[in-house]
């Protein structure tokens, strides 16, 4: 992590990204930019005008329209005010866990068995109490959704494996040794506990456990309530009276995020006093906020790797191929003249701060020719056709870039944009190798800092399009290493087991094409304080802990 007091003294020039693009992609790489430096802003920030000072305006690039823990495989920034899991990770660090729903746990010997003491007075939204009882109910349901995410608990059987001890003490007995389980618990998908009261009152049979109810109104036992919600647009949450944290710290009493796609126009909301804070905008309006000391930017590195996905099973089943198109991009020029020095660049398929990984830099690198001569030996005939998938907003850029850079290699890339929700209905979904893209631009980050947890639903043989596979991978050595890794603790043997996983998935069979790894960068104004990133919990924000300190 860079200290935002560091400015670099060296002057910079950057490129911008659209200027970039319309000129020669064999632009040589400028000299490398100073260390980091971000500004900690000092002065004060815009007037608020008619505001109340109270309510938290944070912006958003996209909407959450799906507030079922149950369901939801978007963003958790829309979860994380209303519901609580029964760990949290502790501040930034990600490899240890602390109370949150559970006031303490311990696990047997062999950690097969787990036991959570819960915390008094956890009550959710609809007045019923979140005991034991409720958790069991509330997990169970979570396990046997036919359209969740039921394989993050590992349950084979709820009912026998979640044992009520008493009102306050449950057991999970998880039939196989899972040494880090207060952690698996802490994530943020497939964990956040909802009233079993409210999915079974409104639910519709068993394709539905109240999921269309509570995907609008949903019931949880954290620190905000869900006030109206309006696709599309905004979002309101207002505090929970009755939560157990208590309100006597200067907490924000309202929170309403808003749907702005626009980059510019969310930098534009925040230079007018319209807007407390927003997620991570485009390069170019960053780098315009950074030296403002009417602002703080949070930069901190995250386990987020954006990447084109391969389909395997069409065009580019053999490897050469993959590997062709991964030695066509720049990564270097990409970092410093596209993406402005605001994201890292990668250093394989998996994010480089996780345990295990050694610092290797494992990418192909660029070089047309090896290129071109790849795609000869694979049979690629210059001119062939692939399709690239995005969804708006993200990716477009980058696309562009991919297909000049092809272009100079003789590959000719037709890019398809599309509507997030339409988007997801593609990568995640089935059709033949005709029907579907030749690549998917997307986004991926881990449950916990663990191998395991990235890559089985990525790069598993066993793993379906549904489970994040959407390139039909399958390599018999990567998926025997993936399942070597399943709940092992990453001692010498298995970080060796990783790093040959990564060096087959990164450049000897490519699953993906790394484009870069993302930061956390939230722009608030300067009076806003409480700010704290983990990188496991990505375009989230603890409102809570938030305050305006003037």
């Amino acid at each position: 992590m860079t200290d935002p007091r560091n400015r670099p003294t060296t002057p910079q020039f950057h490129l911008p990204r659209r200027s970039f693009l319309a000129g020669s992609c064999a632009l040589a790489a400028m000299a490398a930019p100073g260390a980091r430096a971000w500004a900690a802003g000092t002065a004060a920030p815009p007037g608020l005008g008619a505001r109340d000072p109270d309510t938290l305006v944070v912006l958003v690039d996209a909407t959450v329209e799906n507030l079922d823990p149950a369901t939801n495989i978007e963003w958790a920034y829309g979860l994380r005010p209303v519901y609580e899991t029964l760990t949290v990770l502790d501040g930034t660090r990600t490899l240890q866990a602390v109370p949150a729903l559970a006031a303490s746990w311990e696990a047997s010997e062999d950690a097969s068995s787990w036991t959570f003491t819960l915390a008094e007075g956890a009550m959710f939204h609809d007045g019923t109490p979140c005991d034991a009882a409720a958790v069991k109910k509330a997990v169970t349901r979570l396990v046997l959704h036919p359209a969740g995410l039921s394989g993050t608990w590992q349950l084979e059987d709820p009912d026998s494996q979640i044992v009520v001890l008493d009102a306050q003490t449950i057991r999970f007995d998880l039939g196989e040794p899972r040494p880090f389980f207060d952690r698996q618990v802490s994530s943020q998908y497939g964990f956040w506990i909802a009233s079993p009261a409210a999915a079974e009152a409104h639910s519709k049979g068993d394709d539905d456990m109240g999921s269309e109810y509570l995907q609008a109104n949903p019931v949880g036992t954290g620190p905000y309530t869900l006030e109206s919600l309006n696709p599309g647009q905004d979002a309101t949450f207002a505090a929970n009276a009755a939560y157990r944290g208590g309100w006597e710290h200067p907490h924000f009493t309202r929170v309403i995020t808003k749907t702005i796609p626009v980059s510019a126009t969310r930098r534009q909301l925040l230079e007018t006093g319209e807007a407390d804070m927003t997620l991570a905008m485009e390069p170019e309006d960053t780098v315009v906020l950074r030296d403002d000391p009417r602002f703080s930017l949070s930069d901190t590195p995250t386990f987020t790797v954006q990447y084109v996905a391969f389909a395997t099973d069409g065009k580019l089943a053999d490897p050469k191929a993959r590997q062709a198109l991964c030695h066509a991009f720049d990564h270097d020029t990409y970092i410093k003249e596209v993406a402005l020095g605001t994201a890292d660049k990668p250093t394989s398929v998996f994010p480089s701060l996780m345990q295990g990984m050694d610092g290797k830099d494992r990418l192909l690198p660029f070089d047309p020719d090896k290129a071109r001569a790849l795609l000869a030996e694979a049979g690629i005939a210059e001119g062939t056709e692939l399709t690239m998938a995005y969804y708006s907003g993200f990716g477009d850029i980058e696309g562009q870039l991919l297909q000049a850079w092809l272009s100079e290699i003789g590959i000719d890339l037709k890019l398809q944009e599309m509507s997030f929700s339409a988007y997801l209905d593609v990568f995640f979904g089935e059709g033949t190798a005709e029907e579907r893209p030749d690549l998917f631009y997307f986004s991926w980050w881990p449950n916990v800092d663990h191998p395991y947890s990235f890559a089985w639903g990525l790069f598993s043989g066993d793993a379906a399009t549904f489970d994040g596979n959407t390139g039909r991978y399958a390599n018999a050595e990567a998926t025997a290493l993936i399942d070597g890794l399943r709940n092992q603790v990453m001692d010498e043997e298995m970080a060796a087991r990783f790093r040959r996983l990564a060096d087959i998935l990164t450049h000897e069979d490519p699953a993906w094409l790394p484009i870069q790894q993302e930061r956390s960068q939230f722009v608030s104004r300067s009076d806003i304080a409480g700010l704290e990133n983990n990188p496991i919990y990505v375009a989230t924000l603890d409102m809570y802990n938030l305050s305006r300190t003037s």
